[in-house]
């Protein structure tokens, strides 16, 4: 609808009154509500719940930023029962619903009744899709389908949880404990049976997951070639064979012949970390965390108490000082290794790469809800762990590069996001594994390579790092001893 109107009412003489009167009766109960009837209030802060058009009562804010939003985004039209500030009865008599237009405003009316059911977490919800908007491009009937979710109560006269913004707590809550799929679909059933008929809750785990993968939280699933020579992307998207080993695509059963069309040999699944980390800043709280290094951190010069005081993180400011001017670029630790999984007499091993951030506070960088999957590979990788790495690595050099446009709810503003990786967190053997060196045998070294000192121990057939001492000084205690047993 034309707001253009709302823009100057705002600065009417009427709206100004009615805005003070609004904030007097609500600092008035607040204080009632509170025995501050005796308090200097310019000495205790209030906050009371916004009446905005954007925080609906949601959000509670300061006397001044509440005064300074209504003026900015005008009051909510359906709140005519200041319930949210003491109002228990009728509404007092108020300037701000004394207006008198000299234009018709009846479609103003009815575009703001359809709202009047509107849970109250409705405007932060449509917020959140909103912002991802981009991803339904070609696809504006999703979109307009998601918008409709993140509006429509759960059930009739539910005032606190929308369709989306319902399933998006119970899968948060799924993630947080570990519940299997079928145990939450079993719930989410159990949960719509209980709901008075016709609600809108959602029925199975695949529904909530379909709509939630709508959002950019999904993953990809790869083709790769079963001898880790490809990945069936890019140029090798349509190829239904390895050109370098020339094995099948797909899953081949030799002893009896047959290909089965429908199965690929291998698969790499990949959780594109763009749209993750986009979505980290879609939340306020947790995009006002993510500059927690550069606002609310405690400099200890000399203790080593938070990444940012580590010689790599200064190395990255010293080379970058662009990159390091805005706090809100993110620096990534990235742990790759390998875990058994069995399947039933069989042992099964699988990769999986993490993304640490390090931008957030030490109680929360190492929570689990901050610590993202990007990778899955099956089987053992080995020396070829670069091709499944290739798409990963793409995005993270498209991040640092080319930067992203991201929408930030804290500052409310859009900036362009980069990323660096500080480090990689990995045991001896996935470190040989990620930097293609050996790490057993003669050459088991993978910083020494082929100048290891390695003994062959006869009698036990095993390999031997001797040799220490050479990198030691010359004037060490140890090398001191060693010279007095010679002697």
């Amino acid at each position: 609808m034309d707001k253009s109107w709302m823009g100057a009412y705002r600065t009417s003489e009427t709206y100004v009154k009615g805005v003070a009167e609004f904030i007097k009766y609500a600092v008035h109960n607040y204080k009632i509500s509170k025995h501050m009837d005796s308090v200097d209030t310019k000495k205790k802060k209030i906050r009371i719940p916004c009446a905005c058009v954007k925080c609906v009562n949601h959000i509670s804010h300061s006397v001044n930023v509440v005064d300074d939003h209504l003026f900015r985004n005008g009051i909510d039209q359906t709140y005519t029962n200041w319930n949210k500030h003491g109002e228990t009865e009728e509404p007092p008599r108020s300037y701000i619903y004394e207006h008198n237009f000299d234009m018709d405003t009846s479609n103003i009316v009815d575009s703001t009744n359809m709202n009047t059911e509107m849970p109250i977490d409705a405007a932060e919800t449509v917020e959140m899709v909103e912002a991802v908007e981009e991803n339904f491009i070609g696809n504006p009937d999703k979109f307009r389908e998601l918008i409709e979710d993140a509006e429509k109560p759960v059930y009739t006269r539910c005032h606190n949880f929308t369709k989306l913004s319902a399933i998006i707590q119970l899968l948060n809550l799924k993630s947080k404990y570990g519940v299997s799929d079928k145990c939450f679909t079993e719930l989410l059933v159990l949960i719509k049976n209980i709901l008075s008929e016709g609600n809108e809750m959602y029925s199975s785990t695949y529904e909530a997951k379909k709509a939630f993968k709508a959002m950019g939280s999904g993953y990809t699933k790869i083709h790769a070639c079963v001898n880790n020579c490809i990945l069936y992307r890019n140029e090798y998207t349509d190829l239904a064979a390895c050109p370098t080993c020339g094995k099948s695509r797909r899953k081949v059963d030799e002893q009896k012949n047959k290909i089965y069309n429908n199965i690929p040999a291998k698969v790499l699944w990949y959780f594109p970390i763009i749209p993750r980390l986009k979505r980290l800043f879609q939340s306020k709280t947790t995009a006002k965390d993510l500059t927690w290094h550069a606002t609310e951190r405690k400099v200890d010069i000399g203790v080593l108490s938070h990444p940012t005081d580590s010689p790599a993180w200064a190395a990255i400011d010293d080379k970058y000082p662009d990159f390091a001017s805005e706090p809100r670029n993110l620096r990534l630790g990235i742990s790759a290794d390998g875990v058994g999984v069995n399947r039933g007499n069989k042992n099964h091993s699988v990769w999986r790469v993490l993304t640490v951030i390090y931008n957030l506070s030490p109680w929360l960088c190492m929570k689990r809800k901050f610590i993202m999957l990007s990778l899955l590979i099956s089987g053992t990788p080995g020396n070829d762990i670069d091709v499944f790495l290739a798409p990963f690595i793409d995005d993270l050099q498209l991040l640092f590069d080319i930067r992203v446009e991201t929408y930030d709810a804290y500052a409310q503003e859009h900036f362009k996001l980069r990323e660096v990786v500080l480090w990689t967190i990995n045991d001896y053997p996935a470190l040989g594994t990620l930097s293609g060196c050996p790490y057993s045998g003669f050459q088991g070294c993978v910083v020494c390579g082929e100048e290891t000192h390695c003994i062959r121990l006869p009698e036990s057939n095993k390999q031997s790092y001797a040799g220490h001492r050479r990198f030691l000084s010359y004037d060490h205690p140890f090398r001191r001893q060693k010279k007095a047993f010679n002697g």
